[in-house]
């Protein structure tokens, strides 16, 4: 125990010293700028940042008074999972500073993987150095890099060994007894993962309601299935609980319009199993460069690319899985397909195109949109598969095997890691960020506290679309710096409250500026991205309406046009009505 305990301890700190290499954090001045800074990390920035001004509930609805001006943003029409971890990190940003916390989301997921991993594959009694070799093969997998800060819920993966021993006891030969030690673990490890990513938590429950089933067909005992069916209520609990506000809104009529998916997006973020084998986002060690650059170019359905690659020791523990059980039935072996291999049969069958999700997407239930995240279910399986194989050969009790092991995890982690963020990146990256603290100072220097900014263009949130070169979440960026300022962005698609900001936004300048005056906004934010004249037009006609102050943030990215707010504000649905209702003449 006490060797385990040491070597989980240097594997901890490889982990996180491999992960501070890579991602280019290796000094002070690094530490503060985000290891992300752009598309989904900036929500993430968001979440963060309203979980440190003490905005974040865990079962409460969520508003924050800083975005969704005037009324407020809420944030109960859309997931936003890991509640908890949020709130602790949140702790943590109030006394190191926002982006140094950030950047602690991600590290901290690669070293939970690790040690998840290898106390999993040590309790198969898998041999340590081989332990060793696939807990790093799975803690810094092309998964993490890919998902990093921008998909944070997705990159704290480090539950699913721990579901699938879970799994395993669910399916065992015998009883899962409800009174005993293994039956806590499970509840336990239950708990863990409804608090966890949707996804995982989904596929998770699938596999419990398929061991229930197993038993209770194989037993004839109802009784049997008594053990998963607990543990798969103890998993719906958790997600609901994590999931309260959407749950209240819902029930009291309230829009959840975030969470629908068009039908065609399970087709779009499916499982491509060829994503699985050739590296796209990272050339890798494999020889395939070529093929991966002929089916990114020619791909019709281009969902998460990049995401779904197993890495070199992954390819090869799956191949080597399947060749295992071919050879096995070509021989007429008796011996039992290994379970591993059908969990993989089942979660491909689930996630392909055309496979069972999108049948039940036919059905109605669209949600669970991207199975191609379920490739991280599939490297865990194969690598714990494998590590525990090739420990229980022969060849792993020779004196060279741990040589052998540590050549296979270099191996592996020089397919994986990607490439290391220069300097010269990491100062671009810092400038990017330094003109955004720039930008939001100046306006609170200039603005008195509480003052309202409406931001151009309207985008919905979340999942806004690309308006040309302004992508998603770009409206936050101004949010991450201020503290007493209010934005008209970042309330839930669906919400009545913000409704009027479309309409809004179909007005031209004077009467936009005109209106918002009204309501009270002290200023325009837009987004010179989203013009193709940088908003040069819209910058004259505000000018030449009386409204000449303005200025830019040093990268260009925004301009910033002051109004002049009425003494007492108006309703927003009292100024700016539906198309069809004249405008109220003022008495």
């Amino acid at each position: 125990m006490r060797r385990d305990l040491a070597r989980a301890l240097g594997l901890a700190a490889a982990v996180a010293c491999l992960w501070c290499y890579a991602s280019g954090l290796t000094s002070r001045a690094a530490w503060r700028v985000p290891v992300e800074y752009e598309g989904d990390a900036w929500q993430t920035l968001g979440h963060l940042k309203a979980a440190a001004d003490r905005n974040f509930r865990l079962v409460a609805p969520i508003e924050v008074p800083e975005l969704g001006a005037p009324h407020g943003a809420s944030w109960d029409g859309f997931l936003r999972q890991h509640k908890i971890q949020f709130l602790f990190v949140a702790a943590l940003a109030r006394a190191i500073g926002l982006f140094q916390a950030a950047n602690l989301l991600p590290l901290a997921a690669a070293v939970l993987a690790a040690l998840s991993f290898y106390g999993v594959s040590r309790y198969f009694r898998a041999r340590p150095e081989w332990a060793l070799m696939g807990a790093s093969a799975f803690a810094l997998s092309p998964f993490l890099f890919f998902r990093s800060l921008g998909h944070m819920t997705l990159t704290f993966y480090w539950p699913v060994p721990l579901a699938i021993l879970a799994v395993t006891w669910a399916f065992g030969r015998h009883d899962l007894r409800v009174r005993s030690t293994r039956f806590a673990a499970a509840a336990a490890i239950a708990v863990i993962a409804g608090l966890h990513n949707i996804y995982y938590a989904a596929l998770l429950a699938q596999f419990l309601a398929l061991a229930a089933l197993a038993r209770a067909l194989g037993t004839r005992r109802l009784a049997a299935a008594l053990a998963p069916i607990a543990l798969l209520l103890l998993l719906v609990g958790s997600v609901l609980v994590d999931n309260a506000n959407v749950v209240l809104a819902a029930a009291h009529g309230r829009p959840t319009d975030s969470l629908a998916r068009p039908f065609g997006n399970l087709e779009r973020y499916a499982l491509k199993p060829i994503e699985l084998v050739v590296p796209i986002a990272n050339p890798g060690l494999a020889p395939w460069a070529p093929l991966s650059r002929v089916y990114v170019g020619g791909a019709l359905y281009r969902g998460e690319m990049g995401g779904a690659y197993l890495g070199i020791a992954g390819v090869a523990a799956l191949v080597w899985l399947a060749a295992s059980v071919t050879a096995g039935q070509l021989r007429r072996s008796r011996a039992a397909v290994p379970p591993a291999f059908l969990a993989v049969t089942f979660i491909l069958s689930l996630s392909v195109v055309g496979g069972l999700n999108s049948l039940l997407g036919t059905l109605g239930f669209v949600f669970l949109r991207a199975t191609s995240r379920y490739s991280i279910w599939i490297l865990a399986l194969a690598l714990l598969w494998a590590v525990g194989r090739v420990s229980r050969s022969r060849f792993a009790r020779r004196s060279g095997a741990p040589a052998i092991a540590l050549l296979a995890a270099v191996l592996a982690l020089a397919d994986q890691l990607p490439r290391r963020r220069e300097p010269a990146e990491s100062g671009r990256l810092a400038a990017h960020v330094a003109s955004d603290a720039i930008f939001a100072r100046s306006l609170e220097a200039a603005l008195p506290d509480g003052a309202m900014l409406f931001q151009l263009p309207v985008v919905p949130s979340p999942e806004g679309p690309r308006v040309l070169k302004a992508t998603d979440y770009e409206h936050l960026r101004p949010y991450l710096y201020t503290k007493h300022l209010r934005f008209s962005y970042g309330t839930d698609k669906g919400d009545a409250r913000a409704a009027w900001q479309a309409r809004a936004d179909a007005l031209d300048a004077e009467r936009l500026a005109d209106a918002l005056e009204r309501i009270g906004f002290a200023g325009l934010i837009v987004n010179r991205k989203a013009y193709e004249d940088g908003a040069e037009e819209l910058r004259k006609r505000l000018a030449a309406s009386g409204r000449q102050e303005a200025w830019e943030s040093p990268d260009h990215d925004f301009l910033f046009v002051r109004l002049r707010p009425a003494a007492r504000s108006e309703a927003p649905d009292a100024v700016i009505l539906p198309a069809h209702e004249p405008e109220r003449s003022a008495q």
